[in-house]
Order: structure tokens, then sequence, then C-alpha cells
């Protein structure tokens, strides 16, 4: 424990000393940092240990970097699909019917149970499933298969887990669902339940972690399933947060390097791959789709981008999904900053940028922020908008009409459609 520590050593940095340079605009809040006096108030720091003078020379700094450019094979099919096959690349598959229905986390017509899936029939690319977590992949026990091999969950479905909690809501997608009634041979699926996120954390094993994955890699093979919807890496900020048991640790080196093990076994799998997520900030429940987290910009890059940073440099993540909350007062799926500039601009991230599973109705009146909206989303690099509904389509249609701020080009829609391309292209193609 830190009370029993004994220092070996002093370091002291006798400059101010460059890490890394970024030309990415963040809110900076008006606060005054709080610093503690610079002076070791411990007995046991005398003049008995060594003391070493850190110097700039010592430490080689980031340059920055390089625009990000999409893949070039996916970029120009892109160009060549219509605005409409486009728009169907950039929200995901939706069922007819009630806007509700694509919300539930069973939005999969491939595999029963998986929280969604892109749309099929663009320029014969093949659908990526998408299974939730984060103990293991969430599908359902039983199922039953339709004349044209859909497939439709029975019981134990995520609305008839929140029935005691939501009975309103739940029961009237039960009954559009009409899931008590299967009408062809019931069969049945099986995944292994891998520990949460902090007992898998508390192994302080990166090579745990990677074990776990391999798991949940395997089982993805054997499913049909192309990307895990986990790991969630967000920093365990308060009790009060309901998602805790899904996050890894308190502290952010931690957490990256547990997360980098996970990652690693998920996709030493050819073709399958992990969602990290949230980002970023998602610390809360209260307003959870609306609240707005304010965050320095000094304690944002060292504490809740670290975990992120360190996962997309050492294990490149097939797709990063944004939160429900805002930053700073910016959705953080509209926010181009974070995305375009962060991401992809100083981490040199290439993979695919999703949104959390988000209806434009969720709207709590209480709320003086409105819920995330798809069109400013694409424009802001949020590739993917999730589960998709067509109330999306027609907001980006309606988006490529408009002008100034609301504005959206044919070219944000290629730039978005290119990365979910480019890992279509992979299943397709057996890469």
């Amino acid at each position: 424990d830190s009370r029993a520590l004994l220092p070996l050593a002093s370091l002291e940095a006798k400059e101010e000393i460059l890490l890394w340079e970024t030309d990415t605009k963040l809110k900076n809040l008006d606060i005054e940092t709080i610093q503690p006096d610079a002076k070791w108030q411990n007995e046991a720091f005398s003049s008995d240990i060594p003391a070493f003078s850190l110097l700039a020379e010592d430490v080689a700094h980031r340059q920055k970097p390089t625009s990000h450019l999409p893949d070039e094979e996916a970029l120009q099919l892109a160009k060549k699909l219509s605005v409409k096959e486009l728009i169907t690349l950039c929200v995901g598959y939706h069922k007819k019917g009630p806007d509700i229905l694509s919300v539930i986390g069973n939005a999969s017509k491939s595999v029963a149970g998986a929280a969604g899936e892109t749309a099929d029939g663009v320029a014969g690319l093949p659908t990526l499933v998408m299974a939730d977590g984060p103990a293991g992949l969430r599908l359902s026990k039983e199922f039953w298969k339709d004349k044209k091999g859909g497939v439709h969950p029975i019981g134990e479905t995520m609305p008839e887990g929140i029935t005691d909690f939501l009975p309103g809501i739940a029961n009237a997608v039960l009954g559009l669902l009409n899931r008590k009634n299967p009408r062809g041979r019931v069969m049945t699926q099986y995944t292994t339940a891998i520990p949460i996120g902090t007992a898998i954390a508390q192994s302080f094993s990166p090579s745990v972690a990677e074990a776990m994955g391999d798991i949940v890699g395997r089982e993805m093979e054997q499913f049909g399933i192309d990307l895990w919807l986990a790991p969630a890496i967000n920093i365990q900020r308060s009790p009060l947060c309901g998602r805790n048991f899904e996050y890894y640790s308190e502290d952010p080196f931690l957490t990256a390097k547990i997360a980098v093990g996970m990652v690693k076994g998920v996709q030493s799998h050819p073709k399958k791959g992990v969602t990290v997520k949230h980002f970023c900030v998602n610390n809360q429940e209260t307003n959870r789709y609306q609240s707005s987290s304010e965050v320095d910009v000094r304690a944002l890059r060292d504490i809740y981008l670290r975990a992120f940073e360190t996962v997309v440099r050492e294990a490149s993540p097939a797709a990063i999904m944004t939160s429900y909350n805002l930053l700073c007062g910016t959705h953080t799926a509209e926010h181009e900053g974070l995305l375009k500039g962060i991401l992809r601009g100083e981490w040199g991230y290439e993979g695919l940028v999703m949104s959390d599973w988000i209806l434009t109705t969720m709207k709590d009146k209480h709320s003086i922020y409105p819920t995330t909206k798809p069109a400013p989303s694409l424009k802001a690099g949020n590739d993917l908008f999730m589960p998709g509904c067509s109330g999306d389509v027609r907001a980006i249609k309606k988006a490529l009409k408009g002008k100034g701020i609301t504005h959206l080009k044919r070219e944000d829609l290629e730039y978005c459609a290119s990365h979910i391309i480019a890992l279509a292209l992979q299943k397709r193609n057996n890469r």
C-alpha cells in the first residue's frame, strides 16, 4: 500500500519539457488549478537517496501528426455510391415499424439477440453484426427462424428484463415484437460469461485479460459476430455510476493495460474486432443522455483520455463508440475536435467510429441540452449512427439540402462510409 512506500531516488525537471505537439482546440474551463506545495514533506526524502535531473534533451517529444486519410480502396468505392446508398451505410439496419424497435438491443436479423448490424445490400458489401457485452457476448439463449432466415429471440431479452422498472415501455415493445409466439423450430445458443471488467482488472494481469478476450473472439467466430461492443474503459469517477462494473479502474494506467490485453485477445481472431467505449467522460447516471461533463483540458488528457489513447496506439481497436453525454456543452458524437482532431489527427486512429444506441426521440424535457443528432454526428466524423431508424434517414436527407452549420455535404458521407466499407471489405476478402 502507498503508506509503506519508500523513495529510492528523486527526479527533478530543471526546465519545461515539451512532450507532444497538437493544434487541437478544446474548450478550456475558466477555473483555478489547485496545485500542492512542490516541496516534499516526507522525512524519508533525505540527502541519502540519489538525485537526478531530467533535461529536455533526454525526452523524445511526439511530433505533430499528419492528417488522417481513409483507406483509398474504401474511399474510392464510397465515391461510386449514390447518396441513398451512402445514407443507408451510415445508419444501422432497422426494422420496419416504430423506431423504438431499433433501440431495444435486439436489432439484428442475422444473430438472435445481437445488438444491431450495418445495412446490407449496398454494393455487395456484407453486414457487420454487433453483439453487446460486457461479460462475454450478450445473445438470446432461445430463438426461432422464419422462412427467410430471419431470427426472432424468445424470452429473457433486454425489454423483458426491464419490465419491473419501465412496465409501460417494456410491455409496448414486447407486444410489438410478439416474442411469445414462435412460428418455427425453437433453437438454442449459449455463450460464456467472463468476469466483469472490474474483476478482470483486479488481476492486474494483461495476460489474464487477453485470455478472456480470446474466449470472446472464439465465440464471435462461432456465432457470426463481427464487432463486440466492449470493452468499456471509462474511469470509475463516482460510486453512483451504474455501469462501474463494466469499467476497469479508477486509474488510467491500469485501465489502459488491461484493455490492451482484452483487445489483443479478441482481435487475435482474424476479422473479429472490439468496440472500445464510451468515448469519453461517461461517468454519470442522472440524465445519462443529455448531461454535460465539464472537464478542464489537462484533466481530460491526463485522466479521461489516457486509456483510450494507449489502446489506440498499442492495440488498434477495430471500432470506437462515442458516448451519450456532452463534453463541455457538445455531444461527443458531434465533437469534431474530439473525433477528427484528437482521435484521428493526434492518435492516428484508422478504424470505425460509431455512436452509442441513440434515438433522437429520447429527449428529457428537463434537460437544457438536445439529444445527439445524426447529421451533425456524421459531419463531425462519427461514421455510423446506431442503431438507425427511419427518422435518422429523413434527418440526413434534410441536412444535405440545408445551408450553413446545419449543412451536410456528400463528401462528409463518403468520409464516414469509407470507414464502414473498409471493415466490410476485410470481412468479404478474408483479410
